[in-house]
């Protein structure tokens, strides 16, 4: 019997595990200072504005105390800074120094030449569309998570 979302769920798992694997082989390589996991986060704090380090742990799946050592790591090198929320002086919201932004900008440059190589060069593959159909399903997870956590 085919299982299109097994294989899916499958697939997904193997590109990540490989990417995980080659970007941090990269990143040792060319001596950055982060992993992968804390590519990750600079990469989201890039892309998301007024994110605090609870919703950063929730969002990318890690424990907090993870992010929190993740956060510590990454202000030590000043790659991100921590500022109070003008809105609840409770949470710090993450953002990026000049030197995170560069390192970002260099591990893009990595990802895409990655995925290049990655890329079959015999079909029309469109990252478009397929970044749009994840986008919609991280977004429903991401929801739906949300929802489990607050019944809690």
């Amino acid at each position: 019997m085919e299982d299109s979302i097994l294989d899916f769920t499958t697939n997904l798992a193997i590109l990540h595990r490989q990417f995980q694997r080659a970007m941090n082989q990269i990143l040792e390589a060319d001596k950055m200072p982060v992993n992968i996991t804390e590519f990750y986060l600079l990469v989201l704090v890039s892309e998301t504005s007024h994110l605090n380090q609870r919703r950063a742990a929730w969002t990318m799946a890690v424990d907090e105390g993870l992010m929190a050592r993740m956060v510590q790591h990454l202000v030590k090198l000043s790659l991100l800074q921590k500022e109070t929320d003008p809105t609840d002086r409770r949470n710090r919201r993450l953002k990026l120094t000049a030197d995170g932004k560069e390192l970002v900008k260099q591990a893009i440059t990595v990802l895409h030449d990655w995925w290049e190589l990655a890329t079959p060069t015999d079909s029309n593959f469109d990252y478009a569309t397929i970044t749009a159909q994840l986008q919609l399903l991280s977004s429903r997870v991401l929801q739906v998570d949300d929802r489990q956590s607050e019944s809690h």
